[in-house]
């Protein structure tokens, strides 16, 4: 049985990074399909919040046109972007749904194995964040978090930000599909001055995973610094991680770490909530 890829298509100009970070992991599965996802939401059913939307951009009708017009153009993206996916063997189809990107994106989230998107960058709007935000805390799938720059392929090295928690342990164990083809898997530790340094986890041992263990100090820089330059310094071009949070009473707010990475990472991020 094949897994099942979500690649969630937003701004046109991240489509090829997550097009291609989704055909990438397929190929490091193994046997997964790719289904691709454009969402084209509807305006606001509040009628205060449709007034605010037309103050905001002058008309309803024509942001209902660009918003057609991106699907449009994701599209054929997506349609240069197949054929070259499916002569390599991997299946892939082509998803539009309507309505609020955030559920839509839970419900098809939750239903694949693995979710692609494209990192939070400030030119997503309130909804594009909502649906980052469903797909990291609410699919209870792992994430290939995107950089917005098309990358080179990634997996031939693998940096694995450890903690002996739930969290990385929810992330590495999805990982483990890709981590046998992997030239290189770094386990990157932070340890407080004076702590003991971890031991290799046992999940990598029992399934023959074999990790070179990098203990980093946590010290007054911002530890998603340290893990990113770390990465960049073994050469690896895939860092996976567990996702943190806090939960206020309405929303959940990225971890000091997570929001780091979030905002400055330049490689595919392999993430889980």
């Amino acid at each position: 049985m094949a897994d099942v890829i979500l690649a969630v298509l937003g701004r046109r100009e991240t489509a090829h990074a997550v097009l291609d970070a989704a055909q990438c992991l397929a190929a490091l599965i193994g046997r997964a399909s790719i289904i691709v996802l454009a969402i084209d939401a509807p305006p606001p059913g509040n009628p205060l919040a449709a007034e605010a939307l037309m103050a905001e951009v002058g008309d309803v009708e024509a942001s209902r046109k660009r918003d057609r017009e991106r699907v449009a153009s994701l599209r054929t993206t997506y349609d240069a972007w197949a054929s070259g996916a499916r002569q390599a063997g991997i299946t892939v189809q082509w998803n539009e749904a309507e309505g609020a990107e955030s559920v839509i994106v839970e419900e098809r989230g939750r239903r694949s194995d693995f979710v692609v998107i494209a990192r939070p960058s400030e030119e997503d709007d309130a909804a594009a964040r909502h649906a980052f935000q469903a797909a990291l805390f609410h699919t209870e799938r792992p994430v290939l978090v995107v950089p917005d720059v098309k990358s080179a392929r990634f997996g031939r090295g693998v940096a694995i930000a450890w903690r002996d928690d739930s969290r990385s342990a929810k992330a590495v164990i999805p990982a483990l599909r890709i981590l046998g083809g992997t030239e290189q898997v770094h386990l990157l530790a932070g340890v407080p001055e004076g702590a003991a340094a971890p031991a290799v986890p046992a999940v990598l041992q029992d399934h023959g995973i074999s990790a070179s263990l990098h203990v980093l100090p946590i010290g007054k820089q911002p530890f998603g610094k340290t893990l990113l330059e770390k990465s960049h310094e073994l050469g690896a071009d895939l860092l996976v991680m567990g996702a943190y949070a806090h939960r206020p009473l309405r929303e959940m707010i990225f971890g000091g770490v997570t929001r780091y990475v979030l905002d400055h990472a330049d490689m595919p991020v392999l993430m889980r909530y």
